[in-house]
């Protein structure tokens, strides 16, 4: 979670300010970054977390005045732990709080980038370890990120995903994308289909899922999960949290953990 407003917390470092609705994802990332270290701890020395819009580490519930931690936080304080830890973020003050609550973990080895997440993709996958099984948490403010970055991250790698997909906002502009939206998805036949939904009053939010999944399938991701779906107070559709695995492994554990909410209610079998 890197954009958005950041204020002074509790420690005096900076925290971003989120909605009530940020504890959901977290908890889904905060479950699946714990079994997917006690699961594979055995089967794979080397296990990395990469945190592409990784914030100051820390979030500022408005609503409830609460303070949790961000998903860095989340990844560093796993019973088990990553073996390495990949944080980026384009705010250069947010980076800096990271690092410094990131001090209490001086043993583990951590890498800090501090650039558009675009850009610094090249740096980032050169100092990947070769051999690793990797989770990659991708949470954008929108849709910050080239779908080719993912497409050049992931390539010969077994990396699972996790994706925040902002349908919500999305079909807000959808029907003149901007550039940055058309960049975002694998590529740009979506929009025919898109405009067809829209003309005859069907669901359109369906149809920017589909692509985005259908790109991913083309990157060899076999399983992947959209049933998370988080909304705002009035039940409105904020976005998706997409999971894709490589291996039905993957795709097992995150039905594992998602199978309960943050709020402890059973997801009901679809």
């Amino acid at each position: 979670m890197a954009t958005g407003n950041l204020i002074a917390g509790s420690d005096a470092k900076l925290v971003l300010t989120v909605g009530p609705w940020a504890k959901r994802k977290l908890h889904y990332i905060n479950r699946y970054c714990e079994i997917f270290n006690a699961g594979m701890k055995n089967k794979w020395s080397i296990r990395t977390y990469i945190d592409l819009f990784a914030g100051s580490g820390r979030c500022f519930i408005k609503e409830t005045k609460e303070e949790i931690d961000g998903s860095p936080m989340v990844a560093l304080s796993c019973k088990v732990p990553f073996t390495h830890y990949f944080f980026n973020d384009a705010e250069a003050t947010a980076m800096e709080s990271l690092q410094a609550r990131a001090k209490a973990f001086v043993s583990f080895n951590i890498v800090y980038f501090n650039g558009d997440c675009d850009e610094i993709i090249d740096e980032l996958i050169k100092k990947l370890p070769s051999g690793s099984l990797d989770f990659c948490f991708i949470d954008p403010f929108n849709w910050q990120i080239n779908f080719d970055s993912i497409r050049r991250l992931t390539k010969g790698r077994q990396m699972d995903l996790a994706v925040t997909f902002h349908v919500g906002e999305m079909k807000r502009v959808a029907n003149k994308p901007p550039k940055d939206l058309l960049d975002f998805f694998p590529d740009p036949t979506w929009q025919q289909k898109y405009q067809e939904a829209r003309r005859m009053h069907r669901s359109v939010g369906h149809i920017l899922l589909d692509a985005y999944e259908q790109g991913l399938r083309q990157l060899g991701y076999s399983d992947i999960k959209d049933y998370v779906l988080v909304t705002n107070s009035k039940n409105v559709p904020l976005y998706h949290l997409i999971f894709a695995s490589k291996n039905p492994k993957g795709g097992e554990f995150w039905d594992k953990i998602a199978s309960r909410s943050e709020t402890g209610q059973m997801r009901l079998s679809l």
